[in-house]
């Protein structure tokens, strides 16, 4: 796993309070949490950036992968020695978190974009009524 960089003790915490907002179904509020700090949020990108890149972009979305067991969990740690496997498992929540977090903020960018796009080709003045 050392292509996956350690988070610093605040960056853990968000991530940790981010996680906790995601159980309650708090999206707004775990969003709010990453993006309190803009070095925090920088180094949550960049962990959230190598992890896509380790295990794949929505591979930790699944509710497969909700624990640190299991098809996904094994897939993910093939080759990886005792200490490594176990470095995973106690990675494995905020990685998860990091994941659910860059999705969220991709369907937001989304929904904004299609918010201006729709706006921009809204007909202006009233043509067509009467």
């Amino acid at each position: 796993m050392s292509d996956i960089p350690a988070l610093s003790p605040a960056a853990h915490l968000v991530l940790e309070q981010a996680r906790d907002a995601i159980d309650r179904n708090d999206v707004a509020g775990a969003i709010g949490y990453s993006v309190s700090n803009r070095e925090i949020k920088a180094e949550i990108d960049a962990f959230g950036k190598a992890v896509a890149e380790r295990f794949g972009e929505r591979t930790l979305l699944m509710n497969a992968a909700r624990h640190a067991s299991g098809s996904i969990f094994d897939k993910a740690a093939q080759g990886l020695g005792p200490l490594e496997r176990g470095k995973l498992v106690k990675a494995w929540p905020l990685m998860r978190t990091v994941q659910q977090l860059a999705s969220h903020e991709r369907t937001a960018k989304t929904l904004r974009q299609t918010e201006s796009l729709h706006l921009s080709q809204a007909p202006h003045g009233s043509e067509g009524f009467g």
